[in-house]
């Protein structure tokens, strides 16, 4: 609505009229009459034995009726089954604390971490994307790098996740621990094992190799809770 009119206490609820919704009944009931807008106007208008501006004002949210009786007037005039339809309920918005933003913050990094460590965990390490280059003919010497950019670019969308946080976090412990957890832990748990699994020549020797260290799931697990211990303290 682009100017507040006013409000009618209605059952303990307050509302306000509903431009849009008066603009929509407005129209069905137009086509529904066969006329043109002016002439709609003219009617409801002469019905409520008003002036067309003030109708057309209802229209486009620069006014809207001063009671509840032309409202109700309006329902049967439009041939609207309930006069609420043409009001909205005015619901009070508590603004966002500080704290909030704090913690919508903070859910948004989590979130995106939750994501890259799942994907680290169902794709065995990231090495389901290792084998299936392997298999499509890549170069063994060219899988490296490619893996290398396969696994940086998952973990970039978590680094630009935290860095859009800065104005609501920078200031606060969590978010240097944020950043070293990011930018070195959650890079380590595929980096040691990615740049092993390139020196070796075949994917059973891979399959091996992962069996003989701790597994995927269980550096994923100690990953989510160093996460969550950070956060446990907001949470």
């Amino acid at each position: 609505m682009s100017k507040e009119t006013r409000t009618f206490h209605i059952d303990g609820c307050d509302y306000n009229f509903h431009p849009a919704a008066f603009n929509r009944f407005f129209k069905t009931y137009q086509m529904r009459e066969k006329m043109t807008v002016s002439d709609t106007e003219r009617k409801i208008a002469d019905s409520l034995h008003l002036s067309i501006d003030t109708v057309h004002g209802w229209r486009f949210g620069n006014s809207g009726p001063s009671d509840i009786e032309t409202i109700k007037s309006l329902e049967t005039i439009l041939g609207i089954h309930n006069y609420l339809l043409l009001l909205n309920k005015k619901i009070e918005v508590q603004p966002m604390t500080t704290n909030d933003r704090i913690l919508d913050s903070l859910k948004r990094i989590y979130d995106a971490v939750v994501f890259y460590l799942d994907d680290f965990d169902t794709s065995s390490g990231f090495t389901d994307y290792w084998t299936r280059l392997h298999y499509t003919g890549f170069d063994i010497n060219m899988i490296e790098s490619e893996m290398q950019e396969i696994a940086s670019n998952k973990l970039h969308k978590v680094e630009i996740v935290f860095q859009q946080e800065y104005i609501i976090l920078h200031k606060l412990d969590i978010y240097s621990e944020l950043e070293k957890y990011i930018y070195e832990d959650l890079c380590n748990i595929w980096d040691g094992k990615l740049n092993y699994y390139c020196r070796i020549d075949g994917v059973d020797t891979i399959e091996k190799c992962i069996t003989q260290e701790m597994s995927v799931h269980e550096e994923m697990t100690i990953a989510l809770n160093q996460i969550n211990e950070m956060m446990s303290e907001y949470f």
